[in-house]
């Protein structure tokens, strides 16, 4: 039989989830359910820019726009057509990859650089524009509001578990794709797209994938978004949600798998924390995101490993001293 090797970081995370999945059980109060679906849901968020950004390597600006397009897709779905969610949230994510594939992955084939950067960027800044011209869709600038939660009688408690749920199995899947022969090429790209591409990957078909599949989890998160708070308006799109998505990242450490999710835990309940300050709120979280970068660039998760092999290397000297004091007295 097997010896089950458990290391430290592996005891951490099962204790961590384990007291998520207990906590609306140990008489959570409603609104602090609502902060943690908030992180859920922009762990997701921040995950699947993590693709685009980190991973592959694309400077992309637009996530929050793939979110507000699946979010409003299955929205109207649900809301004017009456479809159950376990429909409209696919189907809203499905209408984020298509549409992104066709508006920023073909065109983002001929650009490099700050250019995908800038075009993302105007991606999203005209979807505001969008959907105000669209008032009698999408609501226009009041947005849509009483949109259908997951299933009749749905309260906080099954919106966490639901939104929980989600974001599991998304962090799951981003895990596989990262280790499988298409996250591979996604880091050869970043990394050296000339031998990549003369080692046999392809740039047009890779760069599109990897578009969909963001386009795709992001609007899957929008879905969520939508049915869990039940209104959706093109503030969703406003300059502090979009410096939010890009905070997590970087404060966590982009690139990483834990990184955004890291980072979403901080900025969405340490900005809570932190509203009595008001004003300075967005300034301390700021300076916390500027110091971090300045000493750790690979963000918190770069802190984390080096305190880790701080304690391996104290844990190995003190074991070390341990076997010679026995070997002295043994002598």
């Amino acid at each position: 039989m097997k010896k089950l090797n458990l290391t430290r970081n592996t005891v951490i995370l099962a204790v961590v989830l384990l007291l998520i999945v207990l906590y609306p059980l140990l008489g959570a109060k409603p609104y602090h359910l609502h902060l943690f679906i908030l992180f859920f849901i922009w762990a997701m968020v921040a995950s699947s820019w993590n693709l685009l950004n980190g991973i592959s390597g694309i400077n992309s600006l637009g996530n929050i726009g793939f979110m507000a397009i699946g979010g409003y897709g299955s929205a109207i779905l649900a809301k004017t057509f009456g479809l159950s969610t376990l429909i409209t949230i696919p189907l809203g994510g499905i209408i984020a990859m298509v549409l992104v594939t066709l508006f920023l992955g073909l065109p983002t084939l001929r650009l490099k650089g700050v250019y995908i950067a800038l075009l993302t960027l105007i991606f999203a800044d005209t979807l505001p524009t969008l959907l105000t011209q669209t008032r009698a869709v999408t609501g226009g600038a009041v947005g849509l509001h009483e949109i259908p939660p997951f299933f009749a009688g749905a309260g906080k408690i099954h919106n966490y578990y639901i939104c929980l749920a989600a974001f599991l199995v998304m962090l799951y899947v981003i895990h596989r794709l990262i280790k499988s022969n298409t996250g591979l090429a996604f880091v050869a790209l970043r990394d050296s797209e000339n031998l990549a591409t003369s080692l046999g990957v392809s740039r047009f078909r890779e760069r599109l994938k990897v578009f969909a599949i963001s386009a795709l989890l992001s609007g899957l998160a929008g879905g969520f978004y939508v049915h869990s708070l039940g209104d959706i308006s093109p503030t969703t799109l406003a300059i502090e949600p979009f410096l939010m998505g890009i905070a997590m990242m970087e404060l966590g450490g982009i690139g990483t798998l834990f990184g955004p999710v890291l980072g979403a835990a901080i900025i969405v309940f340490g900005s809570e924390f932190l509203r009595l300050a008001d004003v300075l709120r967005m300034t301390i979280l700021g300076g916390l995101i500027c110091v971090t970068i300045l000493f750790f660039p690979g963000g918190l998760m770069q802190a984390f490993r080096k305190l880790g092999n701080l304690m391996d290397r104290r844990g190995k000297r003190k074991r070390g001293e341990s076997v010679q004091a026995k070997v002295q007295s043994a002598d």
